[in-house]
C-alpha cells in the first residue's frame, strides 16, 4: 500500500498543477480589447523592426467588431468576427497607400492576417493560427498606451449614418460629382473613427471630437476601387479641412471651416417593416 501511495500522489500533484497553470495563463476575449498588440513573429520568423513604426493591432468591440493598426508603414482598418472555441474571421482589410521605403513586411503581414482562423492569449501573448499552424505572434502593450481617440462623448444626435447632399469648392455640379451614388459618413464605427463611403470606395479615418469641434485625420484607410471623375478626391480633401460641425433638428448636419458651412449631410433613417 505504501508503494501505491508513493506512485500516485506525485502524479496527482502534477495533474493538479497543470490545470492550475492553464487556468491562469489563458486569456478570454476581454483581454483582446484591453491591449495594443505589437507583432513579434510572422510565419515562424522573428520580426525585426527596421522602420519607425512597429506593426500592431488594436481591437474594438461593438455592434460591429473592428480592428485597426499599422503594417509598419501604412495604417489599416477592418472588421472581424469572433466565433466559438477561439475561432476568428477577418474580413478584407483596408490600408492607406503611402509608399513604403526600404525593407518592410506589409505585404506578408496583410496576407497572413487574411489566413488566420484561430486565436489564443497566453501570458499576454496573442497567437494567431491557421488550424494547428502558428501564423503570427503579438506581445501586449500596457493598456495605458491604447489611444483614447475621442476625448468627449459624441452627441446622441450625431451618431448614425449621414448622406452628403452639398459640398463647396468644386466647379463641377454636385450631380456631376456624384451621378450615381452620394458619399456617406457613419459615426457608429470603432471609438475614434469615422467610417463611410466616398461614393466609390469604403473608407475610415481617425477623428477627434470635443464639443462642436471636430478634426478628421489623413491619410485615410480605404478600399482601392478605381473611381471615375473627381468626386472622391473632392470629398476626402474637404473632410480634412473641416474643424467644426453644426447640428439642426437631429437630421441636418453641417461640416464647417470656422463659421463657413462647406459640407451638408442629411441623416439616413431606417424604417422597420
Amino acid at each position: 500500500m505504501k508503494e501505491i501511495v508513493k506512485i500516485w500522489i506525485p502524479a496527482l500533484l502534477i495533474f493538479v498543477g497543470a490545470c492550475h497553470s492553464t487556468k491562469h495563463v489563458s486569456g478570454g476575449s476581454e483581454m483582446l480589447y484591453q491591449f495594443q498588440w505589437n507583432l513579434t513573429e510572422l510565419n515562424g520568423q522573428s520580426v525585426e523592426i527596421t522602420t519607425a513604426k512597429n506593426p500592431y493591432l488594436l481591437f474594438y468591440t461593438g455592434k460591429v467588431s473592428r480592428v485597426s493598426g499599422n503594417t509598419g508603414c501604412n495604417n489599416l482598418t477592418g472588421t472581424f468576427l469572433l466565433e466559438e472555441l477561439h475561432h476568428i474571421k477577418f474580413y478584407p482589410l483596408a490600408t492607406t497607400r503611402m509608399a513604403c521605403a526600404g525593407i518592410n513586411i506589409e505585404a506578408p503581414f496583410i496576407e497572413a492576417i487574411g489566413q488566420v482562423n484561430t486565436w489564443n492569449i497566453i501570458d499576454k501573448q496573442l497567437v494567431f493560427g491557421k488550424g494547428d499552424k502558428i501564423i503570427a505572434k503579438f506581445s501586449a502593450v500596457n493598456p495605458s498606451s491604447k489611444p483614447v481617440e475621442i476625448q468627449a462623448p459624441l452627441s446622441s444626435d450625431l451618431k448614425g449614418a449621414w448622406q452628403l447632399n452639398y459640398i463647396s469648392g468644386s466647379r463641377i455640379s454636385f450631380e456631376g460629382l456624384y451621378p450615381d451614388k452620394k458619399p456617406q459618413i457613419n459615426f457608429d464605427t470603432a471609438p475614434g473613427e469615422l467610417g463611410g463611403s466616398t461614393s466609390c470606395n469604403g473608407f475610415s479615418s481617425k477623428i477627434f471630437v470635443d464639443g462642436n469641434k471636430i478634426s478628421i485625420a489623413a491619410p485615410f484607410a480605404k478600399t482601392m476601387i478605381f473611381c471615375d471623375g473627381g468626386g472622391e478626391n473632392s470629398f476626402l480633401n474637404m473632410l480634412v479641412k473641416v474643424n467644426r460641425y453644426e447640428l439642426s433638428n437631429a437630421t441636418s448636419l453641417n461640416f464647417m471651416i470656422d463659421d463657413v458651412p462647406v459640407m451638408h449631410f442629411t441623416k439616413i433613417t431606417t424604417t422597420k417593416e
